[in-house]
This record gives C-alpha cells, sequence and structure tokens, in this order.
C-alpha cells in the first residue's frame, strides 16, 4: 500500500497534465485571438504544470526531494489565481472589458497577494521536514506563510465560482446548454481549491493522500472542458448580465455552508471520535454540496419532477396565476419592442425548457419579418436574418388562420427552410419545431419559433400550448401598444414641430426685412464698389436660406399628399442624377437594374433622392465616391446612396436620425430625413440605414409595387 499510494497519485498527475495540455492546444489551434480563449488556455497550462510537479513530487525518492517539489508545486499555482479570475470575468460576457475594469482591483490583488505571500514568508511557507502518514503519503506541515497562501486561494476561488455562476445563470435556451459544461469543469476545479484549502488551514498541513483528489477531477473537468468546448464552438459565445443576475448568488452561500459544515464536523469528530479521519467527511460533504449544485441546475430534473406531479396528484403542471404575474412584473417596466421580446423569450425558454426560442415581429404591410427577441442570435445575427417577399406573406397568411401553435413536422413553409438554410450550424442538431401566431383580437404582429431542443424531448401538451397562447396574446397586446405610443410621440413631435416652424418662419420674415433695408440704402450707396459686393453676398446668401428653409418647414406643415402614377423608377433616378451631374464634389457611380414601373408620387421621391444625394455629397467631403443602385425583388423595388463618407454612430441611427432637429452636421436642421421618412411611408414603403462611423453609410429606400 505504501508503494502504491504514490505510484497511483503520480500517474493520475501526468494523465492530468497531458489531458489539460491537449484540450489548450486544441483552442489554441481553434482560436487564440479571443481573450477569453487566452485565458482559458493559461489556466489550464498552468493546471497542468501543477499537477506534474506535483506528480514529479509524490515519486521523490527522498523527503528534501519531495519538499523541493512541494515548493515548486505551489510556486506555479500562485498564478492560478488571477488566471482563472479573468477567464471566469471574460466567459461568455459579451461586455467582457467593463467587468473587467470594474474588477482591477481584485484582479490586481488575485496576482500579487499569492505571490508576495510566498516571497515575502519564503521561510514559513513549509515546515523543513515532511512526515510520514499511515497510508505512506508526505504530511508538510504549515507555517504562517502556507496558511496566508491557502487563506487567499480559498478567497479566490469563491470568487472565481462566483462569477461563473453569474454568468451560467445570465445565459437562457441554447447559451447555457453550450456552456453549462465548461462552467461545472471549471467549477468543480475550484471546488477542489476549496477542499484542499479548507483541509490545510484546518490542519495546518498539507496531506499528499488528499492531492490525488486534484488530478481526478481535473481529468474529469477535462472532459467535461472537451464536451462543451464542441457544444459552445470554443468558447463563442456571448452573455448579457442584468442587474439582478449581479446582485445575487449562490456560491458564497454554498461556500459558507460548506466550511460552517466542516468546523462543526471537525468539532464533533474531536469530541466523540478523535481517531475517525475527517478529510473523508469533508470530501463527503463538498460532494453532497456539489450534487445539489448540479441538481437545481438540471433542467431536466424541474422538468420530470413537474410531470410526476401532475401525473400522479393531478395538478396543473402550471401554475397559471403565477406565470402570468411573473410575465407581467418582468415586463412592465420595459419600454423598447426589442428589450420586451427579449424578456419574452427568456420567460419561454426557462418555462418551458426550450433552449431555443426566437421571436419574430412583421410589418404593418405584413410582407416583413423581423427577429426581435432571442435566446440564440445576437443582435448583429439578427440582423441577417430579416426576410421580405412571398415566403414572408404566405407564412403570414397561414398563421392569420391559426389559433395554436403550428408543428413543422407536420407542414413545412419556405420561410422556415431558408432561415434554417442560412444559419445551419444552429439548426443542424436540433431544428426549428413550432410556429406559434403573436396575435390579439384578429391582429397579427409576429411569430415566435420554437426548435425542437426541448429538455426530455416531450412534445408540447395541450397545457403547454394554453400557456404558450396567453403569453403569445399578450405579447401582441403590449406590441400594439408600444407602437400606438410610438404613433403618438410621432404625432406630439409633428404637432411640436409645426409649432417650432412659425418661429422659423418669423426668424426668416425678419431676415426679409433687414434685405428690404438693404435694398433701400442701394440707390444711395450705389457708386460704392464694396457696398455693392457686401449687399450682393448678402442676398444671395439670405434668398438662398429663405428659399430652402420654408420650403422644407412649410411641406411639413399638412400631411403629405401623393399624386399616384406609374413611373420608372430608373427614369426617375437618371433624372435626378442628370441634375447633379455638374454641381456634385465627388465621383458617381451608377448601378441601375431593370425594375418593374411602380405606382408613386415622382416628384415627391425625386425630393428623397436629392436630399440623400446632398447628405451623401456632405458626409464625403470631397474625398471618395457615391454609389446610386436599383433593384427589384419579391414585389418590391429599392434604390441605394452609398458614400464613402464620416458615417454615423448606431446608438445615433437608432435614437435621433430620423426624428427632427436630430442632426450631426454643424449647421443642419435635422429636417431633411425627418420629411424623406414621412414621404417614403406615405408610400407603404420603409428606409433602410447601414452606417460605420469612418467607413460610410448606405440609405436604402424599399417600395412595394403592388399596393
Amino acid at each position: 500500500m505504501n508503494d502504491i499510494l504514490p505510484g497511483l497519485g503520480a500517474a493520475l498527475s501526468i494523465v492530468a497534465a497531458t489531458s489539460a495540455i491537449l484540450i489548450a492546444a486544441a483552442v489554441a489551434l481553434k482560436d487564440r485571438r479571443s481573450f477569453a480563449n487566452k485565458t482559458f488556455i493559461g489556466s489550464l497550462v498552468l493546471l497542468a504544470l501543477v499537477k506534474l510537479f506535483r506528480g514529479i513530487s509524490f515519486n521523490a525518492g527522498t523527503a528534501e526531494d519531495s519538499l523541493l517539489w512541494q515548493k515548486v508545486c505551489i510556486a506555479a499555482s500562485a498564478l492560478q489565481p488571477g488566471t482563472c479570475l479573468l477567464f471566469s470575468l471574460a466567459f461568455g460576457r459579451a461586455e467582457y472589458k467593463k467587468y473587467l475594469s470594474r474588477w482591477k482591483y481584485a484582479i490586481a490583488a488575485a496576482f500579487t497577494l499569492p505571490v508576495l505571500s510566498l516571497i515575502v514568508f519564503s521561510e514559513s511557507i513549509l515546515g523543513a521536514s515532511p512526515l510520514r502518514g499511515s497510508l505512506g503519503q508526505r504530511i508538510f506541515p504549515l507555517g504562517f506563510g502556507g496558511k496566508l497562501f491557502y487563506s487567499l486561494f480559498l478567497v479566490s476561488a469563491v470568487l472565481i465560482l462566483a462569477n461563473l455562476e453569474r454568468t451560467l445563470r445570465a445565459s437562457t435556451g441554447r447559451i447555457r446548454w453550450q456552456i453549462k459544461f465548461i462552467v461545472l469543469g471549471m467549477g468543480g476545479i475550484c471546488g477542489v481549491w476549496i477542499y484542499i484549502s479548507s483541509q490545510a488551514l484546518i490542519y495546518s498541513a498539507i496531506d499528499t493522500s488528499l492531492g490525488m483528489l486534484a488530478p481526478a477531477v481535473l481529468i474529469a473537468a477535462d472532459l467535461l472542458f472537451a464536451w462543451g468546448l464542441v457544444r459552445s464552438r470554443f468558447l463563442n459565445v456571448d452573455v448579457y448580465l442584468s442587474r439582478t443576475t449581479l446582485q445575487y448568488s449562490l456560491t458564497a452561500l454554498f461556500a459558507s455552508i460548506y466550511l460552517v459544515s466542516v468546523g462543526l464536523l471537525a468539532y464533533m469528530i474531536r469530541f466523540f471520535d478523535v481517531q475517525r479521519p475527517l478529510p473523508m467527511d469533508a470530501l463527503l460533504v463538498l460532494l453532497a454540496l456539489a450534487a445539489l449544485a448540479m441538481l437545481l441546475l438540471s433542467d431536466r430534473l424541474r422538468e420530470r419532477i413537474q410531470r410526476f406531479v401532475t401525473r400522479h396528484f393531478r395538478r396543473p403542471m402550471y401554475d397559471y396565476r403565477k406565470a402570468w404575474m411573473e410575465l407581467t412584473e418582468k415586463t412592465n417596466s420595459l419600454v423598447q419592442v426589442r428589450e420586451l421580446c427579449t424578456a419574452v423569450a427568456r420567460i419561454i425558454s426557462q418555462t418551458f425548457g426550450i433552449l431555443s426560442v426566437n421571436v419574430w415581429l412583421c410589418d404593418e404591410v405584413g410582407t416583413h419579418l423581423t427577429l426581435e427577441g432571442s435566446t440564440v442570435f445576437t443582435r448583429s445575427q439578427a440582423a441577417e436574418l430579416e426576410r421580405s417577399g412571398e415566403a414572408v406573406s404566405d407564412l403570414l397568411h397561414a398563421l392569420r388562420k391559426s389559433s395554436s401553435p403550428i408543428d413543422l413536422a407536420d407542414k413545412r413553409y419556405a420561410w422556415a427552410d431558408e432561415i434554417m438554410h442560412t444559419r445551419p450550424e444552429y439548426f443542424r442538431e436540433f431544428e426549428m419545431r413550432y410556429l406559434l401566431p403573436v396575435q390579439t383580437g384578429g391582429q397579427l404582429v409576429g411569430l415566435i419559433t420554437l426548435n425542437a431542443d426541448r429538455v426530455g424531448k416531450a412534445p408540447l401538451s395541450m397545457e403547454d400550448q394554453d400557456l404558450l397562447n396567453a403569453y403569445a396574446s399578450q405579447l401582441a397586446a403590449r406590441v400594439l401598444q408600444m407602437r400606438l405610443s410610438e404613433d403618438l410621440r410621432r404625432a406630439q413631435e409633428i404637432e411640436a414641430f409645426q409649432s417650432a416652424s412659425a418661429f422659423f418662419v418669423h426668424d426668416l420674415k425678419n431676415l426679409a426685412s433687414s434685405l428690404s433695408l438693404t435694398m433701400q440704402n442701394l440707390p444711395v450707396y450705389f457708386d460704392n464698389p464694396e457696398f455693392r459686393a457686401d449687399a450682393l453676398r448678402l442676398i444671395g446668401e439670405s434668398i438662398t436660406k429663405i428659399d430652402s428653409t420654408c420650403s422644407r418647414l412649410c411641406s411639413l406643415k399638412q400631411k403629405i399628399e401623393l399624386r399616384i402614377v406609374e413611373a420608372d423608377l430608373n427614369e426617375l433616378v437618371t433624372k435626378t442624377l442628370d441634375g447633379f451631374q455638374h454641381c456634385i464634389q465627388v465621383p458617381l457611380e451608377r448601378d441601375l437594374q431593370p425594375v418593374p414601373r411602380t405606382a408613386m408620387d415622382a416628384e415627391q421621391l425625386q425630393k428623397v433622392m436629392t436630399n440623400l444625394l446632398l447628405n451623401a455629397q456632405e458626409a464625403c467631403n470631397g474625398k471618395g465616391t457615391i454609389r446610386v443602385a436599383t433593384s427589384a425583388m419579391d414585389h418590391q423595388v429599392m434604390f441605394s446612396v452609398t458614400d464613402e463618407g464620416c458615417g454615423m454612430s448606431r446608438q445615433f441611427i437608432e435614437r435621433s436620425l430620423f426624428r427632427p432637429f436630430q442632426s450631426t452636421k454643424k449647421r443642419g436642421m435635422g429636417i431633411g430625413l425627418f420629411h424623406c421618412k414621412m414621404i417614403v411611408e406615405a408610400h407603404h414603403g420603409r428606409i433602410e440605414v447601414v452606417s460605420e462611423e469612418g467607413k460610410g453609410s448606405t440609405f436604402r429606400v424599399v417600395l412595394p409595387t403592388n399596393r
């Protein structure tokens, strides 16, 4: 037995170190540019080195060599807390830099304090010589420096676990399914750190027999890492942490329960049975808490318990009152449609155990679908999944006739197949399964798609469908309410704008009065060349300003009235561009594709084109090119204006671009694009913007051909 125990410990350490290095190499080959990947690789390399040194310590022939390698092992492990803490802050978090900034002092302490404790108290880390245990293992007495080091290690492990728990609690749906095993693997390693550190502090010694636990757990963790990396596409996931997630944590509670339990256990053993080995009992306490934590995180267990209660006690699977109150409480304070849809997607995912839930909203015409809430896709990916055309129209027409979820296993739709082919990496294993119409009062607002990745794989029951319909109806009502509020806000803005325009006109009349005085003085000072030059310049600038401002303001005082006739969009674009040919300051490119004749007000749309071209010219500031293109697709015609100018921020586009009196120009009044949007919407079309600061902008106007 005395020879077997050290040999087994050395073998486990070598296997653990090798598996950790292989996992780190796989991550490095796949993608080592990500900060989360770098910290993960660093954590695995340090874990492998510590296990390797521990294996050498197991096989050391003399007590002196064993003591030396144990010190080397402790020195190598000094960098582990800081590296793993960085990983816990960066893993899965889309805005990890913000959290690194908040935790900068904790990160600095995690790196420096363990190292300083080893340097300052180097003589009191371990005792002079190890002792022999009953199983042939070596026991190293701890000095003050060693106790301080393991105290810091214990605190760091709790912090790392807390951050990992917050990331897991903030995730939902497929993202949680992807990261769960990475978190469990790293959590197991931190749990062993807590166990070994607490044992070292209780006994003031390091027992090498406990050292075999760490490599065994690392081997298990490496298996979890391997499976988790395959699921998460090598840590390529983003999780947004809410305030609630940041405020509440179970990690500190579990750590406190464990430490208190071990302390009480040690007191009871010393009182009743001095010979009983405390380390094994403490290990059982740790394993019990770990098992409890895993059960609490198990969606499958929760689903089975719910079904068991329903089947054997004849109770409803859902507490509808509680479910409705939860939905109301979590969505009442939300004022943005995207936030509302995201919250509803997460609630559905958590309630029904469906990992992939997506909420799509349609426009008022019913030809365009936009992904507004998801437990799978990020905002940038959602923009790529927007769809228009016949497939969307056919789908929405079918949904208007349905009052319950449509099972795609029974009937397929072109739109669903197209979406799944667009993102095969998400739908290869679990395809889109159910389509749930989001409607109320006979008005269809959108749909909710549910993938076939439900925990337990059970099909939707009647109770599931009833609650889903209630959620969808509530979502539809809230979306319609938000849209009505937005229409009211716009009406109020227009009313305020009309009032403000009166002040502009008043100022322009004052300017006209000053011009009149200048004209009166002109006969008196006509022979003065300087006066004539100044007067001519003032008259020209003032008249231009009066004409431009009055025409743009007065056009917004009344509702836009269209004179609809069939016209050729390419002819209209060509006519507009020919008028700019001699006054535009940058090269002008044309890409006019064949388009069908469309019912439109050519005069109003020419105003839109003119405004977009003028804005593009100002954005270019004499540099780059302007490209004008037309195209047709799915009963829609489009024209776009692309410049290589200064671009706009995403925040400005979302909050201010089409609102009156909002402009990025030094002398702009923020009226032109507001007017353009009104004209396009009067044609039942839409205007889309894609822009990046420093790289330019593209404005695209989409008009229906079958109004």
